[in-house]
């Protein structure tokens, strides 16, 4: 391991509040979590799961939470509000201290059981309406909002006119279309439209053709899975549309169309490992120790959508190390509320005092990428657009 990696090995140990001698495993009294996760169903995002183990076993091998280990009860879910609130049960049953979130549709009908036994919520995405704004969640990703506006400012900035998403079908997507993309897009002087599919079964050559019809200088999707998005992309390039393409945060289109992914964007609220040199140094060092621990893991090949929860657990130990009260519900529920301009892993400094808004979003900050011809990704924009400065 070179100079730089271990130096952000111990720089990452010092922040979790783990012990200073790298490698020594976690051996006091455990604390245990939850994590539940869409393995299943429309939705289903199984390499967040793999993200997430990976984080747990380098805390645990390298301290834990000054010197307690993490100990994760899982709960596998396919996206129906039944089996999040049965999750939910479990986790209030087993005596978590908080239920870290990869990606679950049905979770708002797990918020009330959650809530009553004063268990914090800590996730990434708000891919739900209840989550947004509700007081014991806590989101280390960019708000909803920012998916949004970020990407109709990035492409604004560039010049681009005429803009249509394709969003999946629901009440909660036409809200989103109706209070946030339509007058955004009006501020910046964009003509904008959604297209709605069906997420269960999706007709990407129809949606497409529609697409290619109405020829918008750009169009995709600012929420769609990592199969979606190759189906997508696809479709699009099948047609031959030639407009600008945004593939939502989909990382692993080079695996899933090939050379159809040249030119395609994607928006992250994290800095890519695939394009470590345009990060900043600090973060540039927890990539190297994202990849190390990626590696030890037996990950030699990228797991798309994985260092979104290892980063999660990654900040979210950086939390509890803040702590000297004993480590309850409430407690912790506390400490995240307290975090303030707190540097996330591989991400933007973050808040998660709700105060903007009311919003359980701890940032409103994305950049851009573009893959290349290699399958490589490269930063499109120097630095996060953060969008609080259209809200």
């Amino acid at each position: 391991m070179h100079t730089r990696v271990l130096t952000a090995v111990l720089t990452a140990l010092a922040l979790t509040g783990c012990v200073s001698e790298r490698g020594n495993p976690a051996s006091g009294e455990p604390i245990k979590i939850g994590f539940i996760n869409n393995q299943e169903g429309a939705f289903a995002a199984p390499q967040l799961r793999t993200g997430s183990e990976v984080a747990i076993q380098h805390v645990n091998n390298n301290g834990g939470i000054k010197g307690r280990p993490l100990d994760v009860v899982r709960c596998a879910t396919d996206g129906t509000p039944a089996q999040s609130v049965e999750c939910a049960e479990m986790f209030v049953q087993k005596k978590v201290i908080a239920v870290l979130e990869g990606i679950d549709i049905g979770i708002d009908a797990a918020l009330p059981s959650l809530k009553a036994a004063g268990i914090p919520l800590v996730g990434h995405v708000q891919f739900t309406p209840g989550v947004m704004a509700d007081p014991n969640a806590f989101f280390f990703g960019a708000a909803s909002i920012a998916y949004g506006s970020a990407a109709l400012k990035y492409y604004a900035d560039q010049g681009i006119k005429t803009i249509t998403w394709l969003m999946p079908e629901a009440v909660t997507s036409r809200a989103f279309t109706d209070t946030i993309m339509k007058p955004g897009a009006a501020k910046l002087g964009l003509r904008y439209k959604t297209v709605y599919y069906d997420a269960a079964s999706p007709n990407w050559p129809a949606l497409a053709a529609q697409v290619l019809r109405e020829a918008p200088e750009a169009s995709g999707s600012i929420a769609a899975t990592e199969e979606q998005c190759a189906a997508m992309v696809r479709a699009l390039r099948e047609v031959s549309y030639r407009g600008r393409i945004l593939a939502a945060s989909c990382t692993g289109l080079p695996a899933a169309v090939g050379k159809q992914s040249i030119g395609v964007e994607l928006s992250s609220d994290h800095w890519n490992p695939a394009d470590p040199l345009s990060a900043p140094p600090a973060s540039q060092d927890e990539i190297d120790l994202y990849n190390e621990a990626m590696k030890a893991a037996g990950h030699s090949d990228a797991v798309p959508g994985a260092m979104v929860t290892f980063a999660d657990t990654i900040t979210f130990s950086r939390v509890l190390s803040t702590m000297d009260r004993v480590v309850t519900p409430a407690n912790v529920t506390a400490a995240l509320r307290a975090v303030k301009d707190m540097d996330s892993f591989m991400g933007p400094q973050i808040t998660c005092d709700h105060r903007w808004n009311g919003n359980s979003a701890c940032h409103t900050a994305l950049l851009f990428y573009r893959f290349q011809p290699n399958g490589a990704l490269k930063a499109q924009v120097p630095d996060y657009i953060d969008m609080r400065v259209l809200h």
